[in-house]
């Protein structure tokens, strides 16, 4: 690996850095008249960020070639439209859809929104990007939905996956027949004591769990809670991490229809839903217009993206992509084992200081949380040069075997 990361940071020959530059403009849909900015363009604004790397050891291979569009530069067509129009440093997420690509996404939204716009972002099948404004309808033109008693069915509960990358997880899965949340509590020898709630609405539920020790018997309970408070608790199960394994998933059939969505929007009590049907399978984000909440304006600022751009600046990517999507598109082995849980939250309890460990604009662990992004003395551009003082910054209670 380390032999793999010489040769990726020893400088590229000129055909070879704009064979990458080629390959990720036609991935994204990149013309010649989009007038990608030259290198010296972005040292002329960004002076201090070009010479604070200049003596780095470690440098990042597009930065060191002056490839600053690979990473920063927004997608062309619509996508790069919405964004220039509604200003980047102005949408504040809110929140995201489950994990796995659904027909069907869920949302509870604030009712402080009703009646306003908000920003859907959507991915589908083949990385297809769409991103429009929504406009809410008020509160009382929302559907109103009957009450149901009767607690949700939990079926199809399991482990699909034990593996040992950089932490140790399980990841449990099951299915109910309406949109409730997703806990999981576990233990060793009862399921209490350890649990992990993620409260997006979904009929399939997938957690994955973190905190296990190798060569341990754990059991587990699901829980899931629909919108109406009735809540289901499943019979308790098993699973060892003295062996790992991992279920194939059946894979998406591909498509190259362009993602289309609609919405419909409800309302139980003084609780505000939305629901949003694709054509494909796409995973879904939400975000608001800055101004429409409180407090929308200090954690955009928290962000670290609060100026406007200047006039004829090209849009640059929004910052979740910017510090995990991007990272993929160049790294894809990355994602599994060989990686460190991106864009999730950090556990409960967990105390992360946001000075040293850089999180998202929500709060979210992402890849520069650990690396820089330019360049670094440290190998693999880590902030730390200390591989167990990396880890102990946030595993406070994690000491030996570092």
């Amino acid at each position: 690996m380390k032999k793999i990361l010489e040769n990726y940071l020893r400088p590229r020959s000129f055909f070879a850095g704009a064979l990458v530059l080629a390959l990720f403009l036609a991935i994204y849909g990149w013309s010649m008249a989009d007038n990608v900015p030259a290198p010296e363009q972005c040292c002329e604004c960004h002076r201090q960020v070009c010479e604070d790397t200049a003596d780095k050891r470690y440098v990042h291979a597009p930065f060191r070639e002056r490839q600053c569009a690979l990473c920063h530069i927004a997608p062309s067509g619509t996508d790069r439209i919405a964004i220039a129009k509604n200003g980047q440093s102005q949408v504040q997420w809110l929140t995201e859809s489950s994990p796995r690509q659904e027909i069907e996404s869920w949302f509870s939204i604030p009712p402080v929104l009703a009646g306003k716009k908000i920003i859907l972002q959507a991915e589908g099948l083949g990385r297809k990007m769409v991103r429009m404004e929504v406009q809410l309808p008020n509160f009382l033109e929302a559907e109103q939905l009957g009450a149901v008693s009767r607690p949700p069915e939990i079926s199809g509960l399991g482990v699909d996956e034990v593996k040992q990358g950089v932490l140790l997880t399980a990841r449990v899965i099951w299915k109910t027949e309406r949109i409730t949340d997703s806990t999981v509590l576990y233990g060793e020898n009862a399921p209490a004591g350890k649990s992990i709630v993620d409260p997006r609405l979904t009929k399939e539920h997938e957690v994955l769990l973190t905190d296990l020790q190798p060569g341990r018997n754990y059991s587990f309970v699901a829980v899931s809670q629909d919108i109406f408070g009735n809540k289901t608790v499943s019979p308790a199960k098993t699973f060892s991490t003295r062996t790992f394994f991992s279920r194939p998933r059946v894979e998406q059939a591909k498509t190259t229809e362009k993602v289309t969505v609609s919405g419909k929007y409800f309302r139980v009590d003084n609780r505000f839903f939305a629901k949003f049907v694709a054509n494909q399978p796409i995973r879904v984000r939400l975000g608001t217009l800055a101004g429409q909440m409180i407090n929308v304006s200090t954690k955009a600022a928290s962000s670290g993206r609060t100026g406007k751009l200047p006039p004829g600046h090209l849009p640059l990517t929004d910052s979740r992509f910017l510090n995990t999507g991007v990272c993929y598109s160049c790294h894809p082995q990355t994602k599994g084992v060989l990686s460190h849980p991106v864009d999730v939250l950090p556990k409960r309890g967990m105390i992360i200081d946001n000075r040293a460990y850089k999180l998202s604009g929500d709060g979210r662990i992402t890849c520069m949380s650990c690396h820089m992004p330019h360049a670094s003395d440290n190998e693999y551009r880590v902030i730390l040069s200390d591989k167990k003082k990396l880890c102990l910054g946030c595993h406070k209670n994690f000491g030996g075997g570092l």
